[in-house]
């Protein structure tokens, strides 16, 4: 068995799949973030303080360091303070803008990959800074995720519309294929 592709086309074909694979895993993190939304403008901040004071009592009662719930509660506090229609409208932007261009690739809207590969540069950024400034984990693997995608968008890109495609229909390079 053989573990990297033999020729030109099959290498493609892994591309390709590998794409579309991580433009749905997008939709689905659009579709969970515009959902989250909805949720944060539908469950009160003091919910939250609840629910997130009721799920650590028991581990800050015998551990008052541990880390996972202290996080969860100083996220569940940071909630209630700053205001949570921020976060649903950032949560939707984000999400909207994901799902939109992406369901523009899937369509073949040419246009749909440039604003992709800007959108995930701005987002990808953000989640880096914003990653190694405060060790998060997740939001660093999210940014690596983005350029990675990026780097496969413009690849993509670049294969559907060669750069110089319509000079080359124009000089008949490329007539009858």
């Amino acid at each position: 068995m053989e573990l990297l592709p033999r020729n030109k086309e099959e290498r493609e074909k892994d591309i390709l799949w590998f794409f579309d694979l991580a433009l749905l895993l997008k939709v689905v993190n659009g579709s969970l973030e515009i959902l989250g939304a909805v949720l944060v403008l539908l469950v009160p901040p003091s919910l939250v303080i609840k629910i997130a004071e009721f799920a650590t009592s028991g581990e800050i009662g015998q551990d008052p360091d541990d880390i996972i719930a202290t996080s969860i509660r100083d996220a569940a506090q940071a909630f209630a303070v700053h205001s949570h229609y921020l976060l649903a409208l950032y949560l939707v932007l984000h999400g909207a803008i994901k799902v939109l261009l992406v369901l523009g690739i899937f369509a073949g809207k040419k246009i749909a990959y440039p604003l992709f590969m800007i959108a995930l540069t701005v987002f990808g950024a953000y989640e880096a800074y914003r990653g190694f400034a405060r060790h998060e984990i997740l939001l660093q693997a999210l940014a690596i995720f983005d350029f990675s995608l990026l780097i496969l968008t413009a690849y993509e890109y670049r294969r559907r519309y060669p750069i110089h495609s319509s000079l080359r229909d124009t000089q008949g390079d490329y007539a009858g294929r």
